[in-house]
């Protein structure tokens, strides 16, 4: 409309600002400027009302919160428009662009209020990272920045920038703790993930204390840092785990490949049926692994647990046995499987009397035909 003037000094921009005093519902105001004397159009009402927010003179909520002049034509009735606390000098507002700088916010003249918000904001989503669930530190109190957020306008400006001093130490504080806590969360996540791979180990028992102290104290920021000398300790532990499994391994699969090149019946076997026994039984020991790095052992035991290899032992001899006895089946298809009693033998008597018992189940079977022992 080109007029030069204060804001508030415009006949239409003044005469509102009168009528609203202490506080004013948007549909009282439309319909107290729409009815005579007035009879106002509805939009000149709202652009005097956005246009004192813009400039500062005003402040809104909607259901108790702020709103901005980009509110919504139609939601202009169910708001609430307060006359805001003058607008902050030039300094004071340089004040308040270079804090909000710090949080790397950048604000544009006129839209401080805007960058205040975002500023806010920002402070929480570092507060939030700056904390959490054990053995991260408890969380900062944020308390009197939600009060600030509850607050709009000028008079939310000016509530920050007497605060700035006090907002730019805890904004450094924070960030120093949320920054320390993206740097060691990822060591404590892979020294639990270690943790849990050598729980059967002994000498997991001591790291796990030291563990669970670190979560009930939430001393993850503790200095120096634990969790480096922790994670050795449970990496050598299971890569001397890991070493004699692969050792143990690799014997019980030697003593098997004896066993079957000791085997007539496996001698008498076709090079294709040797090789489909040995793919159907899993006659062939896992390739071995390299175990040099953390990651690597932690990739290691992703694949296959100790205990899964502790099992895997336990079934070679069984895996081999199997395979003989098809063997045998394929050699001799008549041929019977006798499994030998167990027994506990103390001494000599006591073994000619298994020896007998064998003997006799043995021969009782040999008048069917072909026995396997």
């Amino acid at each position: 409309m080109g007029y030069p003037g204060d804001v508030t000094k415009h006949p239409v921009c003044r005469r509102v600002l009168e009528l609203i005093g202490a506080g004013k519902k948007g549909k009282e105001i439309l319909g107290h400027f729409e009815s005579a004397p007035f009879g106002w159009n509805k939009d000149a009402i709202a652009g005097a009302l956005f246009v004192m927010m813009v400039a500062g003179n005003l402040r809104a909520t909607n259901n108790g919160q702020p709103v901005n002049a980009s509110l919504p034509l139609n939601q202009v009735g169910v708001a609430n428009f307060y006359v805001d606390v003058p607008p902050l000098n030039v300094q004071q507002r340089l004040d308040l662009k270079a804090l909000f700088q710090k949080a790397g916010i950048t604000a544009q003249n006129g839209k401080e209020s805007e960058a205040a918000g975002q500023f806010l904001q920002k402070l929480l989503a570092v507060a939030e990272s700056a904390g959490g669930s054990a053995p991260r530190p408890e969380s900062p109190n944020t308390q009197g920045v939600r009060a600030l957020q509850m607050l709009s306008g000028n008079a939310q400006l000016l509530k920050i920038h007497e605060q700035k001093d006090d907002l730019t130490t805890k904004l450094a504080a924070w960030k120093k703790n949320a920054d320390a806590v993206a740097k060691r969360w990822p060591v404590w996540e892979r020294l639990v993930d270690l943790r849990g791979f050598a729980k059967a180990l002994p000498e997991a028992e001591a790291c796990a204390t030291s563990m669970d102290a670190i979560t009930v104290s939430r001393s993850l920021l503790a200095d120096p840092d634990p969790a480096p000398e922790l994670t050795k300790q449970l990496v050598s532990a299971l890569r001397n785990a890991l070493g004699k499994l692969q050792d143990d391994l690799t014997a019980a699969f030697k003593i098997g490949d004896d066993r079957l090149a000791a085997s007539q019946v496996w001698s008498r076997l076709s090079d294709d049926q040797c090789v489909a026994l040995a793919t159907t039984y899993q006659l062939k020991p896992p390739a071995k692994e390299t175990n040099g790095t953390d990651e690597e052992i932690l990739a290691t035991l992703r694949s296959r647990t100790l205990a899964d290899r502790r099992n895997l032992l336990d079934a070679v001899p069984q895996r081999f046995s199997r395979a003989l006895e098809e063997a045998s089946r394929l050699v001799e298809p008549k041929a019977q499987h006798v499994v030998l009693p167990g027994a506990t033998i103390r001494n000599a008597a006591e073994l000619d009397q298994w020896l007998a018992g064998a003997r006799k189940r043995i021969e009782e079977k040999l008048k069917e035909g072909t026995v396997i022992l």
